[in-house]
C-alpha cells in the first residue's frame, strides 16, 4: 500500500539517503509536502518488529526496557511502557525562558526527525510516522523554546515539539491551534527516546542558516563589484590568469562570479582602472570570498552528511536483532565547521567594511570627503553615518566569529554526559553573524552605488551584471536630499537578500 499523497502536489519524498539542504529549504518555506518513501515503511515496520521482540524477551537495552541517562540501570514494567514514554517526554520537556523557534524552522525539523526514522534504525512505530508526517504536512508550529542544547540531541526543545503529538500542550496552557491534527493514541517502548534523542531542530535551523549564507557571499560578490565599479579599480586581479597560477576551488569559484557581473564593464578597457593596483580589500576579493565559499562548502558537505544519518540512541539493528548504544548524537564536526566558516565569513565581512571607507575617503577616491556632491560641510554617505553603521556591522560579524566548539563546561546526568558537541551555539552564532552581515553588505552596495552615481557614470558602461542590481538601488539613495528626512537602509537590505545572480534565474 503506498503512502505517499495526491500525483498532483509538490512532494518531497523522504527515503533517509536523498535529504539536501536546498529542498529542505523550499519545504521550511511551505513549497512542498512531506512523504516518506515505500522502501521507507518497509525498514520502518520491520525495525519496529525488533523493539517488539526486544520488550517481550525482556532483554536489557538501554532506553526501551531501561531507563535514560544516568537512570540508565533502572529497568521499566512492559506494562507500564505508555506511561513510562509520556511520563519521559513530559518530564523532558521543562521550559526555561529563551527565544520561540521559527515556524520554518519547526517544519524543516520535523522533516529531519522523520527522515532520520526513515533509515530503519529507530524501532518507533509505523503508527507515530505517520501522526508526524500528518502534522509536518499540517503546518503545525507549537510554541517551542531553543537555547537548552549543548550539542548531544535537542532534548528538551523536541520534548516540547512532540508533547502536542499525544494531545498535551507543549506551553502547559493551550494547544495552540493543532487540534486539527488528531493527537497519537499514547506511545510505545522506545518512542520518547526517538521524538527526543536527536539534533534535528539544530540541523533544521543550521541548514536554514547555510543557504543563506549561499545568498550572502552572492551578495557579497554583488558588493564587491559594484565597489570595483565606483572605485573605477582594476580587474585584472579578479582575471583567470591570477586563478591559473593560484589553483583554489574557493577563488576560482568567486573570480568567476565577479567576472560574470562584470562582463562588458568599461572597466576592461585599457586606460579605465584609475591606479596601477588597488588596496587589498579590491585586489584579494576572490582570494577573500573563495575562503568563506570553500568554508561554506565543508560545512555543506558536513550538514548534509548529517541531515541523513541516524543519531537516535540506541540503534535498532535489523539485521542483528540487537540494540546498539553509541555517541553519534555528538556534533563536533558541524560546530567546527559552523566555526570555519563564520571566520571567513567575518574577514569578508571586514574587507567589505575597509572597502566602504576607501569608496569615500577622497586621498583613495578621488571623490569629495564622504562622495557629497561638492567639497563642505554637509552631504554625502559620510553625513548619514554610513561609515559608522558599517564599522558597527563589521564589529558584530567579528565578535559573531568566535569559535563555540570548546566551550562546553558540563557534568550532566551525573557526570555521564562529560562532553558535548556545541552545534546549537555555532548554529545561533551564524544566524547572529548573518543579521550583521547583511547590513553591512547593504552599507558596501549602497555607498559604491553613490560612488558610481558620484561619477555619473553610464549604466550600460557598467558590468552587465550590474546594471539591474544599479537600477534597483539607485532610486532608493537619498542622493542630493541628504538630511531632509532619515535615510533607511531597510528596503534595500530587503532587495538585496532577495536577489539572484542572473545565471541562476
Amino acid at each position: 500500500m503506498s503512502h505517499m499523497p495526491a500525483a498532483d502536489t509538490a512532494v518531497l519524498t523522504l527515503d533517509g539517503d536523498s535529504l539536501g539542504i536546498a529542498a529542505l529549504a523550499r519545504l521550511a518555506a511551505g513549497a512542498t509536502r512531506l512523504a516518506l518513501s515505500d522502501a521507507a515503511w518497509d525498514r520502518i515496520g520491520e525495525a519496529r518488529a525488533v523493539v517488539d521482540r526486544i520488550v517481550e524477551a525482556g532483554v536489557p537495552a538501554y532506553g526501551i526496557t531501561t531507563g535514560f541517562g544516568s537512570q540508565k540501570d533502572f529497568a521499566v514494567d512492559p506494562r507500564r511502557d505508555a506511561a513510562f514514554n509520556l511520563a519521559v517526554l513530559t518530564g523532558h520537556a521543562t521550559r526555561a525562558p529563551g527565544r520561540r523557534a521559527p515556524a520554518a524552522v519547526i517544519r524543516a525539523a520535523l522533516a529531519v526527525q522523520l527522515n532520520g526514522w526513515a533509515r530503519g534504525w529507530s524501532g518507533v512505530r509505523p503508527a507515530l510516522c505517520a501522526a508526524q508526517l500528518a502534522r509536518a504536512n499540517a503546518g503545525v508550529a507549537p510554541d517551542v523554546r531553543t537555547g537548552s542544547s549543548v550539542g548531544a540531541s535537542d532534548i528538551v526543545a523536541l520534548s516540547q515539539l512532540a508533547l502536542p503529538l499525544v494531545g498535551r500542550a507543549s506551553d502547559g496552557l493551550a494547544l495552540d491551534g493543532l487540534a486539527s491534527v488528531p493527537p497519537l493514541d499514547g506511545l510505545a517502548a522506545k518512542e520518547a527516546m526517538s521524538l527526543l534523542n536527536s539534533n534535528a531542530l539544530t540541523l533544521a535551523a543550521g541548514a536554514l542558516a547555510l543557504a543563506e549564507v549561499k545568498r550572502l557571499l552572492d551578495a557579497l560578490d554583488l558588493a564587491a563589484a559594484m565597489s570595483l565599479e565606483g572605485f573605477r579599480g582594476h580587474p585584472g586581479a579578479w582575471s583567470e590568469t591570477v586563478e591559473r597560477a593560484h589553483p583554489q576551488a574557493g577563488h576560482a569559484a568567486s573570480g568567476q562570479a565577479l567576472r560574470r557581473l562584470l562582463a562588458d564593464s568599461a572597466l576592461w578597457q585599457p586606460g579605465a582602472p584609475r591606479l596601477l593596483q588597488d588596496p587589498l580589500s579590491l585586489r584579494c576579493a576572490p582570494q577573500i570570498h573563495g575562503a568563506a565559499r570553500t568554508a561554506l562548502a565543508w560545512a555543506w558537505e558536513a550538514w548534509e552528511g548529517a541531515l541523513n544519518a541516524v543519531a537516535d540512541n540506541p540503534l535498532v539493528d535489523r539485521a542483528t536483532g540487537a540494540a546498539v548504544s553509541h555517541g553519534s548524537m555528538e556534533t563536533t564536526l558541524l560546530a567546527v565547521a559552523l566555526d570555519a566558516l563564520r571566520l571567513a565569513i567575518a574577514k569578508a565581512i571586514e574587507a567589505s567594511g575597509e572597502r566602504v571607507h576607501k569608496l569615500q575617503w577622497p586621498s583613495f577616491s578621488g571623490l569629495p570627503a564622504g562622495l557629497a556632491a561638492e567639497s563642505g560641510a554637509a552631504g554625502g554617505v559620510q553625513f548619514l553615518n554610513l561609515g559608522h553603521i558599517a564599522a558597527a556591522k563589521v564589529a558584530a560579524a567579528r565578535i559573531a566569529a568566535q569559535p563555540v566548539a570548546l566551550q562546553y563546561r558540563g557534568q550532566v546526568c551525573d557526570g555521564v554526559e562529560d562532553v558535548g558537541g556545541m552545534a546549537p551555539f555555532a548554529v545561533e552564532e551564524t544566524e547572529r553573524q548573518l543579521d550583521a552581515a547583511w547590513t553591512a553588505v547593504t552599507v558596501e552596495a549602497a555607498v559604491a552605488v553613490w560612488a558610481i552615481a558620484r561619477r555619473d557614470l553610464p549604466v550600460d558602461g557598467l558590468g552587465l551584471g550590474l546594471r539591474d542590481p544599479w537600477r534597483a538601488i539607485r532610486p532608493l539613495l537619498p542622493i542630493g536630499r541628504e538630511g531632509e528626512v532619515p535615510f533607511d537602509l531597510a528596503p534595500i537590505e530587503t532587495w538585496l537578500r532577495a536577489w539572484e545572480p542572473a545565471a541562476l534565474r
